[in-house]
């Protein structure tokens, strides 16, 4: 992974299916489409944090702590700063 540098999050599924934002909030498993934005992903090295490349304010959070299957986006919290 290369910091600031968009790529996506490839599932091991057939039809090389990719993670996607749906709103501004839920990730769920698409199939890839060049350029789509909301499937594109930046590791920002500032916060340390998955970033979305459509919502930049966004970035990737596994619900209770890290102890559940839920994975979507919340806004960074500057605490991360």
């Amino acid at each position: 992974m290369v910091v600031n540098r968009p790529f996506y999050l490839v599932s091991r599924l057939s039809l090389g299916r990719v993670l996607q934002l749906n709103g501004a909030r839920w990730l769920h498993i698409h199939r890839y489409v060049k350029g789509r934005t909301e499937q594109q992903f930046v590791f920002d090295s500032k916060s340390k944090t998955i970033i979305s490349q459509r919502y930049k304010d966004r970035s990737i959070q596994i619900e209770s702590n890290g102890n559940s299957r839920n994975v979507g986006m919340t806004t960074t919290n500057s605490r991360w700063w």
